[in-house]
């Protein structure tokens, strides 16, 4: 940039008065100057001189005026003073030419010096100055720029530069007004910090959150719903828990946005695979910066596990109880079998020494039963699987059973070819579970109240290889059949058809030991006809 001779005369004049000593030095110089010329000239040269020293004081004080005319107004300076903002004025070699208070304050009084100096210590132009922008086309540009203080502490600024025109219209200065937006800058990377560690939070909250709008439309999701629930932002809350059409029946998010209080609710879920969960689910509301209502967030907690556990709790301390009352049954027995023995002991009659030893020797059956089943349940038994024919193993199921069943009156069918095709099996746990089919069976027979007429009851054991390779199980009985409202649950709540007679282990044992192959028990049951339980074994699952 050229820089021209009444310009160098108004960088002399700047830097001249920006000090008090400045202008004392200048006016000492000046007057001795004056008065040697006085002296040693004549009167002609100290006129001239004295003409050219007033003119360039004028012409100084000229464009001066022009670069800041449009501030020369008292009411109009005291508004440049007071403005809460920096204020300067830059001509066009970028020297600072006029400042306020707060500039001032801030930076010190540096008129008549450069800005980029002043601003960032630099000896070079700010890439993309606005001030030269300004200069060369007369619009209005902003900035966001960091500027150090004459302290040395760096702050942040948003920059407006506007021109400042003379008389007839010609661009002499241009205007920086500055705002220190440090403070400002500093608010909003705590707010970016928090909002980061707001999200950081949603996102890994090992619970399902969601933020619900007005309509019960789903506006944000975690990642742990989305896991479970998928991505169903957009859609409505009912859809997405209930595959239902409409809002659910007092509903704990309608609650929330009516009173804007927390509300609770525990409520069974469908997740995106189709399995059912147990949640615990919460409402909060949600404020906009006005202090209204916009939103509302859910926080669910999956408590299936919770309440399968808390159900196997109760079913267990019942069984418990019912454990208690059965084994002092079988204590009572005990001592019956041993009166009759010492009675007929004492008086030499054999028969009567058999009937009670009969009478001790089921009695401690029943107790080594429950004792097994309370063993098998209580504790992970590894498996000792061998390639075997199970065939072996149903007969002395049956063998075992036959006796009592026909001294119960009830008929035991085998239905079984001389052998199967080999699989692998632990032969003891097999025996465990036809053991407690057919003793379930047994039972159902024995403990059958259902006041049906039926000619004879009798429990039917079958073993079979079928087309798809499985090794199938079934004992069937026409006892007095479960309960439809029981379903799939007996293989979890203790069940038993004997009342406080029975334990409810022997179908946790029998589900346990057929899962453990790698296969499915099932049943089919109809009150007051019977029931067939179904043992499938999938070859390559063994």
């Amino acid at each position: 940039m050229s820089v021209s001779a009444p310009h160098i005369l108004v960088g002399i004049y700047t830097w001249v008065i920006s000090s008090i000593y400045r202008v004392a030095v200048f006016a000492l110089i000046l007057a001795v100057a004056l008065g040697a010329a006085a002296h040693f000239y004549n009167a002609v040269v100290f006129g001239v001189m004295l003409a050219i020293i007033l003119f360039g004081l004028g012409g100084m004080a000229f464009l001066i005026r022009r670069s800041s005319a449009a501030l020369d107004f008292p009411g109009v300076d005291r508004f440049f003073q007071q403005v809460p903002c920096y204020l300067s004025i830059q001509d066009r070699n970028l020297r600072i030419i006029r400042t306020n208070a707060l500039f001032r304050k801030d930076f010190g009084n540096r008129v008549g010096e450069l800005c980029h100096v002043v601003y960032k210590g630099s000896k070079e132009v700010c890439p993309n100055c606005p001030v030269i922008k300004t200069f060369a086309d007369g619009r209005t540009y902003s900035t966001e720029e960091t500027v150090i203080t004459k302290d040395g502490r760096p702050a942040q600024m948003i920059v407006y530069t506007t021109p400042v025109a003379d008389e007839q219209g010609n661009i002499v200065g241009v205007m920086e007004m500055s705002t220190n937006i440090t403070e400002i800058k500093e608010l909003q990377e705590q707010i970016d910090a928090s909002r980061k560690e707001y999200m950081d939070l949603f996102e890994r909250v090992p619970c399902y959150i969601s933020i619900l709008d007005k309509d019960y439309r789903i506006k944000r999701l975690n990642s742990m719903f989305k896991k479970d629930f998928g991505d169903r932002t957009g859609s409505y809350c009912y859809e997405v828990y209930h595959k239902m059409d409409n809002i659910c029946p007092d509903c704990h998010v309608a609650k929330t946005f009516e009173d804007e209080r927390i509300h609770s609710v525990e409520k069974t879920v469908i997740r995106a695979d189709g399995s059912e969960a147990r949640l615990i689910v919460y409402s909060s509301p949600i404020y906009d910066e006005k202090g209204r209502l916009t939103a509302v967030m859910e926080m669910a907690t999956d408590i299936t596990e919770v309440k399968r556990l808390q159900r196997e709790l109760i079913y267990m301390g019942q069984t418990i109880a019912t454990m208690a009352h059965r084994i002092k049954n079988i204590l009572m027995g005990l001592e019956g079998g041993i009166f009759v023995v010492n009675t007929g002991m004492e008086d030499s009659d054999n028969a009567l020494i058999s009937k009670g030893w009969d009478m001790i020797e089921n009695n401690v059956n029943k107790v080594s039963r429950i004792v097994k089943d309370l063993l098998y349940c209580s504790k992970e038994r590894e498996l000792n699987m061998q390639e075997i024919d199970p065939v072996p193993v149903v007969n002395s199921v049956y063998e075992l059973f036959r006796g009592r069943a026909q001294k119960e009156g009830v008929g035991m069918n085998l239905e079984l070819p001389e052998s199967l095709p080999r699989g692998r099996f632990d032969s003891e746990a097999l025996h465990s579970l036809l053991t407690n089919l057919v003793m379930n069976a047994l039972d159902a027979c024995i403990y059958d109240t259902t006041g049906e007429k039926k000619d004879s009851h009798r429990i039917n054991i079958r073993g079979y290889y079928d087309e798809r390779k499985r090794h199938i199980f079934e004992v069937e009985d026409n006892g007095q059949g479960i309960p439809g409202s029981v379903g799939e649950s007996i293989f979890e709540d203790f069940f038993s058809t004997k009342g406080r007679e029975g334990t409810g282990l022997g179908l946790l044992v029998a589900h346990r030991i057929v899962e453990q192959h790698g296969g499915a028990i099932t049943f089919d049951s109809k009150e007051s006809v019977g029931t067939t339980f179904r043992a499938v074994f999938p070859q390559e699952a063994a």
